[in-house]
């Protein structure tokens, strides 16, 4: 595998360099954009009736760089390099490509990912991979695509913990469909846009030693899971009335298995969204609200949400501060635990612009009947964003 490696790097490189357009600093050749993140936190955490406990931490955060080139006008590809999420995520080589097409007012997207390109077939993924059809007013999307997003919460930079004693409470930024694939329909209207996905997606079974997917039925009287279609809608309103913007997001799954005649204990799994900002001179407030609900067999509800607000303000100098708030609940039908979360963020450019310093401070408190499951936390981070 070391040598497979090897040679596919030693492959991109040579590639890289005997393009013209690359070696002699042509326009339309090569170009590379990319992100590198670095940051200092101080946070503790106090568990009722546990230990504290305090982490003072120097990380690297995202390092990512992707070189984009041009074959013509209508096909350009990419290389990205990438390790994420403060190092916990391994390094990847991904490949993308993507090729378009227009005809009057039509077009088309046709686009694909192969993820981990150096790790040979056995370890290659998909990242998104569809082909999309539009014009002024209409889009047809098929495939493996990113979904509708409009969840917001202002700056945020630093947000406490929300686990205490090994109660975590979800946090649902967004309402997305796990492992999305299917069809996507958009409507540009002006002012108002509307977006509806139709998940069409077979997923595996499995049993506890190597389990399935999250939406696979759960075969009647065992703990295994079988293959299951999983369908549905969801659909995105959003909507600017003058300085205004208010966006809407709501989806239901359906759920049979692929083997008819199975007997297979009943699942269910809705959601909904709603987000609305107004700007005012140079300040934006914002407040949303965010719900899903889950249900399998006779056993009771989890309906975990999240009420939020926040305020940022410009100060002029590319420098802005805010603030948000954040009312989690677990959403569990008896001793529910709730975290009541607050912070404070500021940012400003470090020298130049290109870099962003990010400040933000934050608490958290968590009320609960549940045994070891309320506490406190708090906390301080600086962050330096160098994005090229």
């Amino acid at each position: 595998m070391k040598k497979f490696k090897s040679l596919m790097l030693a492959a991109l490189a040579s590639a890289a360099l005997a393009a013209p357009s690359f070696a002699e600093g042509h326009s339309g050749g090569l170009a590379m954009t990319g992100e590198i993140v670095l940051g200092m936190k101080y946070t503790t955490s106090t568990p009722d009736g546990g230990t504290s406990s305090t982490v003072q931490d120097t990380y690297i955060g995202d390092v990512n760089a992707k070189l984009t080139g041009t074959i013509s006008d209508t096909a350009s590809y990419a290389f990205e390099f990438q390790r994420d999420d403060g190092g916990t995520a391994d390094a990847g080589l991904n490949f993308e490509m993507k090729g378009t097409a227009s005809s009057g007012d039509n077009s088309i997207e046709a686009f694909a990912e192969i993820t981990d390109i150096t790790e040979g077939p056995a370890g290659q993924g998909y990242g998104d991979v569809y082909i999309k059809g539009s014009n002024k007013t209409l889009s047809v999307t098929v495939g493996k695509f990113g979904q509708t997003e409009n969840y917001a919460n202002g700056m945020g930079y630093y947000r406490a913990a929300t686990n205490f004693g090994g109660n975590t409470v979800p946090y649902i930024e967004h309402i997305t469909i796990s492992g999305f694939e299917g069809l996507g329909v958009g409507v540009n209207a002006g002012d108002i846009s509307i977006t509806a996905e139709v998940p069409w997606m077979q997923v595996a079974g499995g049993t506890a030693a190597a389990p399935g997917h999250a939406y696979s039925l759960t075969k009647e009287g065992s703990t295994d899971t079988v293959a299951t279609n999983v369908t549905g809608f969801r659909p995105n309103l959003k909507a600017k009335l003058g300085s205004a913007n208010i966006s809407a997001t709501v989806y239901a799954l359906s759920f049979s298995p692929v083997e008819s005649g199975t007997e297979t204990v009943s699942k269910s799994d809705t959601g909904i969204q709603l987000m609305g900002n107004v700007a005012a001179g140079a300040a934006t407030v914002g407040l949303g609200y965010t719900q899903k609900n889950t249900k399998e067999g006779d056993a009771d509800e989890v309906s975990p949400s999240i009420l939020n607000g926040y305020v940022k303000v410009g100060l002029g100098g590319a420098s802005n501060v805010g603030a948000s708030f954040e009312v989690i609940g677990d959403g569990a039908s008896t001793d529910e635990t709730t975290v009541t979360r607050i912070s404070a963020s500021y940012d400003m450019p470090f020298f130049v612009e290109a870099v962003t310093l990010k400040l933000g401070v934050g608490t958290s408190t968590a009320n609960t009947d549940k045994a070891a499951g309320s506490g406190s936390a708090s906390g301080l981070e600086a962050e330096w964003s160098y994005a090229f």
